[in-house]
């Protein structure tokens, strides 16, 4: 790690406080854990070393070595430590899995069994599944995301995303827990909350393809939210008839917020009748 930041970094100062950053150590529960390895669970800057880590361990290396040794296209795209890494031909995924862990022993790192495998997917995906006798293509996890082989209108090839089931079950469970803590201080304490977390799901996941999802996430979150404001105390105070005629005012606009599939660059010259 060390050896890693002192590529960019040249100031001894910083070097040290980061030296002492690793060998801060945890502390849960009264109990101190030395750091005998690696960056400190929960440390300040755990995430930001974890990923220069990271930089120079894959990304470098799958850019400057493996991929040269490809026969097609391949690419990656990481975020922390999650990643998906594309290629255009099947011999190249295969090497790769076994290549990337080698790459990771040798520093220290190992790939996570349950996370990790190989799938068919692109434009030509569905095609082959069905010579295989498989009915559909695979889907995966990523950010939050489940990515599927979709078609667009004209029955191309589109990548499909939805909201990850377990993400969303999980997040209507802290909801419902949050909503239920926040009785004692009143019904706009409440909205208020419930407002504020669908804002800021809508601000994600309100992507291309998905925003069907997300109107049935934030209907979930209003039946939630009138299920705990009756039981603030034993007489039901609010209807569901009655609280539909508010929520046009209160529920935040549920439109596509991030739009993953732009027009083709000639659609958007200038003086294309297109446009």
């Amino acid at each position: 790690m060390m050896r890693f930041l002192a590529h960019r970094i040249k100031d001894p100062v910083l070097l040290r406080i980061i030296r002492r950053f690793l060998k801060a150590g945890v502390l849960e529960s009264g109990v101190f854990t030395a750091s005998e390895a690696g960056t400190p669970q929960g440390g300040l800057v755990s995430p930001v070393l974890a990923n220069i880590y990271l930089h120079y361990v894959l990304d470098l290396w799958f850019e400057k070595r493996y991929v040269r040794t490809c026969k097609g296209g391949a690419y990656m795209v990481r975020y922390a430590d999650d990643y998906v890494a594309c290629f255009t031909s099947e011999a190249d995924a295969r090497r790769f899995m076994d290549a990337m862990a080698e790459r990771l022993a040798e520093f220290g790192l190992e790939v996570e069994p349950s996370k990790t495998c190989l799938l068919r997917f692109g434009n030509r995906a569905a095609t082959d599944c069905r010579k295989d006798g498989v009915k559909r293509p695979p889907t995966f996890n990523f950010l939050g995301f489940t990515h599927y082989v979709g078609k667009s209108r004209k029955g191309r090839f589109v990548l499909g995303r939805k909201s990850q089931r377990e993400r969303i079950v999980k997040k209507l469970k802290e909801v419902g827990d949050r909503l239920s803590a926040l009785r004692i201080e009143g019904g706009q304490a409440m909205m208020d909350y419930a407002r504020r977390h669908l804002q800021g799901h809508v601000g994600y996941y309100a992507v291309s393809g998905n925003i069907r999802q997300v109107r049935t996430y934030a209907y979930r979150i209003s039946r939630l939210l009138v299920k705990w404001l009756n039981r603030r105390s034993q007489r039901r105070s609010v209807s569901w008839d009655r609280f539909s005629e508010v929520l046009s005012g209160w529920m935040p606009s549920l439109r596509i917020q991030h739009n993953l599939y732009p027009k083709p660059l000639w659609m958007t010259q200038t003086g294309s009748r297109m446009v």
